[in-house]
């Protein structure tokens, strides 16, 4: 499987033959390039044409982040995209029934997966019945619902219950998570999040970029001319699954610190370059992790490359059913 490469050293990438390298001002790391799916960069990093090319040639992605975690741009290999998935995705999207359709699945996956983690901690020692009982009451209702404005009621509703239960698993008073705030995070906990689900938009969109199907065009977020919008469809899904769990984990077992963090003006709190390597180690373990899915083994990122073809497919040939990854404990 080949692997992402996360940068956090500035200097300049440069093509050595057939490989990759990255010069900077305490010495020469190598990038094997044949191993290479995508790179993340966090740091100051310039390249020219030859990169590029070299990148082109083994289809490699690389995505630019700054410090703070929040997405700058991309390169992506040079694609070549169906006109005609371009227009059946485009139809799926105009079309109100199609829309609910590929949002109530997409939804109903998210949900299933966040009720998988509250049953997982239950299962622990903590006492969650009553939040999973009334949550179990929201996904049922997704079947019957006939508009999207109902649909996304649904979901705001059950993500309430959903965020009530994090300090209950935590259980921790120097990590509260209290509620999501974002642009900016107030507090550490919303801070993992935020920087969590950025490392997961940019995975997904790399996966889409090499897809058939068109960014662009989402079903449940709104388009932007300025966003790639269907990677935050589908990275609801995996968001209880790979992020929240993490950061769970993490917080439980003291993987992570209260120095792991700094606050800026205006209670803005971030992973400092400390945090975000032990995050970023932690995540990427997580993508490599292999688990039994449709009777066969796969690791998390190839579990999202999974879903992305099965929409994929989806729009190419309008099937009767469509079910995203819901985790089983």
């Amino acid at each position: 499987m080949k692997k992402v490469f996360y940068l956090y050293k500035s200097g300049t990438l440069r093509r050595k033959d057939s490989s990759l390298v990255l010069e900077g001002k305490v010495g020469t790391d190598y990038l094997p390039i044949e191993q290479l799916d995508l790179i993340i960069c966090f740091s100051e990093v310039t390249l020219n044409k030859r990169v590029l090319s070299l990148l082109n040639q083994y289809e490699v992605s690389i995505l630019f982040y700054n410090f703070y975690g929040n997405y700058i741009g991309r390169f992506s290999p040079k694609e070549y995209r169906d006109g005609r998935v371009l227009v059946n995705q485009a139809i799926a999207h105009e079309d109100d029934n199609q829309r609910l359709f590929i949002s109530k699945a997409i939804i109903k996956a998210s949900l299933k997966n966040m009720s998988s983690v509250m049953k997982y901690y239950h299962k622990k020692g903590k006492d969650l019945k009553s939040e999973i009982v009334e949550f179990k009451s929201y996904v049922s209702k997704i079947d019957a619902v006939q508009n999207m404005k109902d649909l996304l009621i649904i979901e705001a509703k059950s993500k309430q219950i959903y965020y009530s239960i994090f300090d209950v698993i935590l259980e921790n008073e120097s990590f509260k998570f209290e509620k999501r705030t974002k642009n900016p995070p107030e507090n550490e906990v919303n801070a993992m999040m935020s920087y969590g689900y950025a490392l997961l938009y940019g995975i997904l969109l790399s996966i889409l970029d090499r897809s058939s199907l068109f960014p662009q065009i989402s079903f449940i977020h709104s388009l932007s001319k300025n966003c790639d919008s269907l990677q935050y469809d589908l990275a609801d899904i995996f968001k209880p699954v790979l992020v929240d769990r993490l950061i769970f984990r993490m917080i439980r077992k003291r993987q992570i610190k209260e120095e792991c963090f700094e606050f800026k003006s205006g209670g803005r709190c971030y992973l400092n370059k400390e945090g975000s390597k032990i995050f970023v180690n932690e995540f990427n373990q997580m993508l490599q992790t292999t688990i039994t899915y449709a009777g066969k083994s796969y690791s998390y990122k190839s579990i999202l490359s999974k879903e992305v073809h099965k929409l994929s497919e989806y729009i190419k040939s309008n099937k009767e059913t469509l079910e995203f990854f819901v985790m089983k404990w």
